[in-house]
């Protein structure tokens, strides 16, 4: 909602100086878009994440297993890649943005997320939270992004990323994925 990010942006331009694979031709068709639905189909993975201090590098480094944008490809690394672009484009981390924009707003203030070796927002995992703050943000979603009166969230946004952007396999979710959301009904 800010423009510091638009779906289409591509990964290259946001880190121009890390286009480290050898498919370039590839990585850059990896856009915003294509790491908010899972079908970026870079192979990098957590595991690999624990051998590197520069998860980003190694990102970058992984194979591309289809070309971006066409195939369903769960991976929570494109979670960190969006908040590694986050950081890039604000100079802030993308923690600290959602807990001064929602958890604070919320009332949500014990929690906890795991960051990387450079001190970037896992993204992907590594979020604790209390059940009952989890539940917050279900009530957040049933109510189009709106908190004691507040947008926090705007409707657009919602809509956007709870409808279906890519197809799943059916042992998956049948109903497809929206942006980093799964689709179960």
């Amino acid at each position: 909602d800010d423009g510091v990010l638009s779906l289409d942006d591509k990964l290259t331009d946001i880190f121009p100086k890390r286009a480290f694979n050898l498919d370039l031709v590839r990585q850059k068709d990896i856009t915003i878009r294509t790491l908010l639905d899972m079908s970026a189909c870079v192979a990098f993975n957590e595991v690999g994440s624990a051998l590197s201090e520069d998860w980003i590098e190694g990102y970058f480094g992984a194979s591309i297993k289809n070309p971006p944008g066409t195939k369903f490809m769960y991976n929570s690394m494109n979670s960190y890649m969006l908040s590694a672009c986050i950081r890039e484009r604000t100079g802030k981390d993308m923690f600290d943005i959602l807990s001064e924009r929602v958890f604070h707003p919320m009332g949500i203030t014990e929690i906890f997320w795991e960051k990387c070796p450079k001190g970037i927002t896992k993204g992907g995992w590594g979020l604790y939270m209390k059940i009952e703050d989890l539940m917050k943000f279900a009530k957040l979603f049933l109510q189009g992004g709106i908190w004691n009166g507040k947008r926090l969230i705007s409707e657009e946004w919602i809509s956007e990323m709870t409808k279906k952007q890519i197809d799943t396999p059916e042992t998956s979710c049948k109903h497809g994925y929206g942006f980093h959301v799964w689709r179960s009904i």
